[in-house]
């Protein structure tokens, strides 16, 4: 495994360099900013099994020191690991200390070459001084990676030479195969069939423990790897937004996208299938075939298949206005007497009495419930009408009251869900609502109020980007008017292209000025 610092200006940079020296199989083990640009640490030959025993080895708190008789004056003594001891390492020696708990490569193995040069396997390197501190989790996990190759922890047997009369507890092997974090106290299951020794070509797993709390080091390295992944990720989608830029007809349709609203991401995938060589003003009809091609809909309409169907959504979102929509648009394709409606909405004022006032006004039937239990036994009730209706109440994300009702509609195998959306709010919000509903399943969406936006394509961005279908789409608050199935080619029609400034007159300066 080779390992080695790119320093740059910036990333795009970075990652040429890494790509040249290293291949295209290298692997970012770290980025982040310095002074004079970003500083990026790559690797060839990348050891996943390494690489988790240096983190295990980093994030292993040190373990209470363990009690012990005084032994023999002839006993041989050997220094032993701060694990075991006890002693609280200084920062400065941080990386020493990480060294000595891995043991020394086995005769034959490999060991690291770190910037082109080999280490020696058995040499210790000094311990960093407080002006080389490792400045991130990363920089640990390199110090170690930086050392000889670890091979498996093996057993140690305790010295022959020690008297027989030192308890038990002193001739113990160290517990090099047990994760430093756990109590002393704590029992750990052990194979009883473990060898003696375990060869470095199949290291056997440490034993699983059950009630130890996740470690705060793995999740802090996890979170860094995810900054670190979306800085590559932007980097990158600048990269193919320029390399898209340089055909004229690619940047026009960008340009129109960006001013529909649609997110990076689309707007890349969509110019991508624009031909390069056409004229920036011939791009329309090609243009919205293509973004109406990355749009998912749901093939067929969902009211179709009867049943009991929820309707899911935020407060505001309309969920009620549209489950009336709905209702009636079956309706009129079938009977008044084949749809019922449940309100479950117990947490908005006036709900339940508008659904009823819809309710009366289409000839549909409309029941109250109010809980789990009382809602089954009014869909029990309703076991003979071909489709069910179900307006829920809207929960603020960190409500728990959004986990039952998630939960509720999980455990109901016979329960559909849509999920409502309102196509005017931020993105963020509806990437985010999309994230806290997913457990529910929803099988398809209802873009609302389509007629307070001027940018759907936020949120058909979002809908792109979680592979969810869209099943409706509403455009006012007329019942049953204002409700239209999903339609990619309607909706791309919608698109239009930004009218180019005509060019400015010269200003000629006829040498008249005004003082005051």
């Amino acid at each position: 495994m080779r390992i080695k610092r790119f320093n740059a200006p910036d990333m795009r940079t970075a990652l040429r360099m890494v790509r040249e020296e290293q291949g295209p199989d290298a692997v970012i083990l770290s980025s982040r900013q310095a002074s004079d640009g970003v500083e990026v640490v790559a690797a060839t030959d990348y050891d996943e099994a390494v690489v988790q025993q240096a983190l295990r080895t980093i994030g292993a708190p040190e373990a209470p020191r363990a009690p012990a008789a005084p032994a023999a004056p002839t006993a041989p003594t050997s220094p032993a690991p701060a694990a075991v001891t006890g002693t609280s390492p200084a920062p400065e020696d941080f990386a020493a200390v990480l060294r000595a708990r891995l043991p020394e490569p086995a005769q034959g193995r490999a060991v690291f070459h770190v910037d082109g040069e080999p280490v020696p396997a058995r040499t210790p390197r000094p311990a960093p001084t407080s002006n080389e501190r490792p400045s991130s989790r990363l920089e640990q996990v390199m110090a170690v990676l930086k050392g000889p190759r670890a091979a498996a922890p093996t057993p140690t047997a305790a010295p022959r030479s020690a008297p027989a009369t030192l308890p038990a507890q002193a001739t113990v092997d160290p517990p090099t195969a047990v994760p430093t974090d756990v109590p002393a106290d704590m029992p750990v299951r052990m194979p009883a069939d473990a060898p003696a020794a375990t060869t470095p070509e199949s290291p056997r797993p440490a034993p699983a423990l059950r009630g130890v709390d996740p470690d705060p080091a793995m999740a802090a390295m996890r979170a860094e790897l995810a900054a670190m992944r979306k800085i590559i990720e932007r980097e990158l989608g600048q990269l193919a937004g320029e390399r898209l830029r340089g055909a004229p007809a690619r940047a026009a349709a960008l340009d129109a996208l960006a001013a529909f609203g649609c997110d990076e991401t689309l707007a890349q995938q969509v110019a991508a299938a624009i031909d390069p060589t056409l004229a920036p003003e011939t791009i329309a009809a090609p243009l919205r075939a293509a973004l109406a091609a990355h749009l998912p809909v749901l093939p067929d309409e969902a009211l179709d298949a009867g049943g009991i169907l929820a309707v899911l959504g935020p407060t505001g979102a309309g969920k009620t206005t549209t489950i009336a929509k709905l209702a009636a648009r079956y309706a009129a394709r079938h009977r008044a007497r084949d749809v019922a409606l449940i309100s479950a909405d117990n947490a908005r004022a006036g709900a339940r009495e508008q659904l009823h006032v819809l309710g009366r006004r289409l000839g549909i039937t409309v029941c109250d419930a109010e809980g789990p239990d009382a809602l089954a036994r009014v869909l029990e009730q309703l076991a003979d009408y071909p489709l069910v209706l179900i307006d829920t109440a809207g929960h603020g994300l960190r409500d728990r009251a959004l986990l039952r009702q998630i939960l509720w509609v999980r455990a109901a195998s016979n329960v559909r869900s849509l999920l409502v959306l309102p196509a005017n709010a931020h993105p963020a919000d509806l990437d985010e609502l999309l994230r806290r509903y997913r457990p529910a399943a929803p099988e398809g969406a209802i873009l609302t109020k389509l007629d307070e936006t001027t940018r759907p394509g936020a949120a058909l961005s979002v809908l792109a980007h979680h592979r969810l279908p869209l099943a409706y789409t509403t455009a006012g608050q007329c019942v049953p008017d204002d409700i239209a199935l999903a339609d990619a080619t309607g909706l791309a029609e919608a698109l239009e292209f930004p009218r180019r400034a005509p060019a400015a007159t010269p200003h000629h300066d006829d040498g008249h000025h005004a003082f005051a």
